[in-house]
């Protein structure tokens, strides 16, 4: 018996829909904060940094520091999750922009401790449901950008739509992509208002796979598909540092740790799957 069967759930009970919507509501709740909080560094980093001087406050989105290891009961992270949502029901709407750094910072370890313990876990046995929860989750990001970041934020749309219709130059071939299906001469490496839009917002990039090309005459030479597994933001000497654990599959599933600068360079050399 795996030590994960605990947190595995019956196919009968799986609610792809709402499994989806929940994901889809912690990260829209942090891409709307960060994009806010974007606006003022300053004021965002003397305001994180108070947060993560509080002794209280753990710095990192990881599950194991925010709830404890794969040994506790599924019913403390249900316990989590209901006391975090009850704490972004009462900052919402967020009235300063202390209000959004703490709702931030909550529903993003929410969103982590999700992923892992209702979608990842739950649904070790469900392969074929778990990328219909993925799948229906970046449906549902696709809808909000397309709908109500214009809305929030139309200065940045704006620039956003205008950086993606720089055309890239094509990545050279690489033996793992898959035959085209849309008949063009070769898939478009991510625009780099993506790229930055990504980085700004790093919880979209959870439940998403890439496929990495790099150039010719990079020192980085790996090739083929990678995600982020986790990403947490922590003070270190002042300032604001930010971790992503990276599967590769070149490492057979094994995750890396990259900085922010390592990230970028995938991604601005990937092509997005699924």
């Amino acid at each position: 018996m795996s030590s994960l069967d605990k947190y595995k759930v019956p196919r009968e009970q799986v609610d792809v829909e709402a499994l989806a919507q929940e994901l889809a509501r912690y990260n829209q709740i942090c891409a709307e904060d960060t994009e806010f909080l974007d606006y003022d560094h300053a004021a965002r980093d003397r305001i994180t940094a108070e947060l993560y001087a509080n002794p209280d406050c753990k710095p990192s989105a990881f599950p194991h520091d925010t709830v404890g290891g794969d040994d506790e009961p599924l019913e403390k992270y249900d316990a989590y999750l209901a006391q975090v949502n009850a704490a972004i029901a009462d900052l919402t709407p967020p009235k300063s922009l202390e209000d959004r750094v703490v709702r931030n910072h909550l529903a993003f370890a929410a969103l982590m401790v999700f992923m892992r313990y209702k979608v990842g876990y739950a649904l070790l046995d469900h392969y074929d449901l778990r990328m219909k929860v993925i799948r229906r989750y970046s449906d549902l990001t696709t809808l909000w950008m397309d709908n109500e970041y214009p809305r929030l934020f139309p200065d940045r749309a704006a620039k956003l739509k205008q950086d993606s219709a720089v055309p890239t130059p094509p990545t050279r071939g690489n033996p793992l992509t898959p035959p085209s299906t849309n008949h063009s001469d070769s898939p478009k490496a991510i625009p780099a208002g993506e790229v930055a839009h990504y980085l700004a917002n790093p919880q979209t990039l959870l439940g998403k796979r890439f496929l990495h090309t790099p150039p010719p005459d990079g020192e980085q030479d790996y090739e083929g598909e990678w995600a982020i597994e986790s990403y947490s933001v922590r003070m270190r000497e002042g300032r604001v540092e930010h971790e992503f654990q990276v599967l590769l599959e070149e490492m057979d599933g094994a995750s890396l740790p990259m900085d922010r600068e390592e990230v970028e360079f995938l991604l601005k050399h990937s092509i997005l799957v699924v």
